[in-house]
């Protein structure tokens, strides 16, 4: 497999588990001290970090996601993407749906294992 079909694949269970709302499987593709870094909200360190962050977006709404590859630079183990984000939350309460879209930067390391771990996820919203 290519190191871009690893890459895809690694975004791809992300993706997979926000929209069937399990965190663990969210935060399995994650180095325990990965930093966020989100438009408009404090720098966040670790993966209980993105366990808080997450688990109440996912309880307020059903989300579907998707993720563009625009860049991929592979540095030995370490390998970082830019892309677009896109995707729609249906709001439990309200039924209204957004759409968040944007651009983001998602760095990640192979671990001892050789699996590749997100180390950064930095986003800004709006337009790619």
């Amino acid at each position: 497999m290519s190191i871009r079909n690893e890459i895809e694949a690694v975004i791809n269970e992300w993706n997979g588990g926000l929209d069937a709302g399990d965190i663990e499987r969210m935060a399995n593709t994650c180095h325990e001290r990965t930093m966020t870094v989100n438009e408009r909200q404090p720098v966040t360190v670790g993966v209980q970090a993105i366990r808080d962050k997450y688990n109440p977006r996912i309880a307020a709404a059903e989300i579907t996601s998707g993720f563009d590859i625009q860049n991929l630079e592979v540095y030995g183990d370490t390998a970082i993407v830019v892309g677009r984000f896109y995707g729609t939350m249906r709001m439990r309460d309200t039924g209204e749906v957004r759409s968040p879209e944007g651009r983001l930067v998602l760095v990640y390391q192979r671990d001892e294992n050789g699996a590749w771990k997100m180390i950064l996820d930095l986003d800004n919203n709006g337009p790619a």
